[in-house]
Formats: C-alpha cells, structure tokens, sequence
C-alpha cells in the first residue's frame, strides 16, 4: 500500500510540474457532472481522492483514481482510470485492513448543446468498470445551465453492477444490484477563479437477490480554485437523510449498513 502511495503522488508531482500554462477545462463539482467536454487533442490528468467514515464500528476508507481525459472532438471526450482502494474496519476486536487493484474504466461524453449558448446545457454519459470480481455500468444524463454568476447542473444516473460470488462454497454466480441516483448542484462565482456551491445527492440502491434496497440524501458544501494550469475542487458530502432503509438499518436514522456517513473528496486536474 504505501507503495502505491508514492506511486500516486510521484505522477501528481510529476503532471504539475509538467503542466502548460493553458486554461484548464475544471471540473466545478466532484459528484455532478457538467455538459462541457475539453478541446479536441487537448489531454488532462485528473488524480481523484475519495475518504469515507461513519458506521456503527470503526471504519475508514480511502478510494484512489487516476483519470487521463483525451478531447476527441469538439462533442465528444473519453478517459481512462486506474482504481484504487484501502478500508480499514473493526472485526473481531481487531483493526482489519484491505487494500489493492480496483480494476479500470472507461468513460465516454457526448456534449449536444452548450449551456451559455443554448437554453441549457445537455451530454450524454456512458462509464464502464471492470476487476477481477465485479463488472459495472453507468449511464448518466447531464443537464446544466450558466447565468451570469450561477451555475446550475442536474445528473440523473443508472448504474447496475454485477458481482461474482460463489454459490454453496463450489459454484461461482452474478450477483447483480442496481444503482440510481440524481444529483442537483449550484454555485456561485465569487470571481472567475473562486466559486462556491451547493450540492445534494439521492443515492438509491436494489439487490434482487436479496430484495434489499435503500434511498439516501447526501447534501454539503463545494469549493474550487482554478488558475491557468491547474485547478481543485473539494466536497464534503455528509448523509443527511434515511428516506428508505431495509431491516439492515431499521431504527437508525441513516444507513450505514452500505453507505458511510460522511464523504470528502477532492478532485485535481492539470492539463498535459
């Protein structure tokens, strides 16, 4: 673990420093997606950090990306991802620590209208993930509109998974779950570089298999910083809301069999 550590910051240090002084194209939320995709042949590394905590026990997590985002065309971007994880739990009285490879993904953005020269913003989003043990798909619709010093940008998502389990101890099966949620973001530019905002996330979760399923509201802060070459933006999600839990969770305020408490994460983008 600590040598993917440095692994991870040796390539962050390294884009910095290798960065051009052109505009890079930010990123103004971490969890909702804006329409706007970067020019063609222009390449962006994106490091993303993600710590989640907050469950009945002990628990702390840290998931790492690395994003290299390539414009194709004036409408059309892709990136790839390397993933990473690390969680840490209370189990048997013991602090348990699992670590290792998360597999990779694909992403695919299609702008089809222009948020300031449009009515509104609109792209289509299409993520594949895939690791040794699950196989996952994303599907996003990205809606988005600017106005003067606002910004304002809804995701509506679907995402199923399908997971590899052993049956009986001998056979290996698909598990599959469904994932939906809607995200709803606003900031305000405080000056060009500075903004401040708003977002609110309803996750919600089925598993078949199980007939489980529970829907959560995360809300929190966001803020960024965006100069000629780089640029940060940095969420603190907290769970703020059940408003479906499964047996798993009844009598608590929030689900925690699942989902943590609390989100933080913080995305950097340098242009190459």
């Amino acid at each position: 673990m600590a040598g993917r550590r440095m692994l991870f910051l040796f390539v962050l240090t390294v884009s910095v420093a290798i960065a051009t002084v052109s505009v890079a194209s930010e990123r103004r939320f971490t969890y909702t997606y804006e329409s706007g995709v970067i020019a063609r042949g222009q390449v962006e590394l994106e490091p993303w950090t993600t710590f989640r905590t907050g469950k009945e026990d002990y628990y702390r997590a840290f998931d790492q990306r690395v994003e290299f985002e390539v414009g194709l065309t004036s409408r059309l971007q892709t990136s790839f991802y390397l993933n990473l994880s690390a969680a840490t739990a209370l189990a048997d009285s013991t602090l348990q620590t699992e670590s290792g490879f998360d597999g990779i993904s694909n992403e695919w953005k299609l702008k089809l209208r222009d948020p300031v020269a449009d009515p509104f913003g609109l792209a289509l989003y299409f993520e594949w993930s895939a690791s040794t043990r699950d196989v996952e798909l994303e599907t996003r619709v990205i809606a988005d509109k600017r106005a003067g010093n606002w910004l304002y940008a809804f995701n509506a998502t679907v995402e199923p998974e399908w997971e590899f389990i052993t049956q009986d101890g001998a056979n290996v099966d698909a598990n599959s779950e469904l994932k939906y949620e809607f995200n709803l973001a606003g900031t305000y530019f405080v000056k060009p570089s500075t903004s401040v905002r708003i977002a609110v996330r309803n996750h919600n979760l089925h598993i078949s298999s199980e007939d489980y399923q529970h829907s959560v509201l995360f809300a929190g802060p966001v803020v960024s910083y965006a100069s000629e070459a780089w640029w940060a933006t940095l969420t603190v999600m907290p769970q703020v809301a059940k408003l479906k839990g499964s047996e798993i969770d009844a009598g608590h305020s929030l689900v925690t069999s699942e989902l943590e408490k609390l989100e933080v994460r913080m995305i950097f983008g340098v242009d190459l």
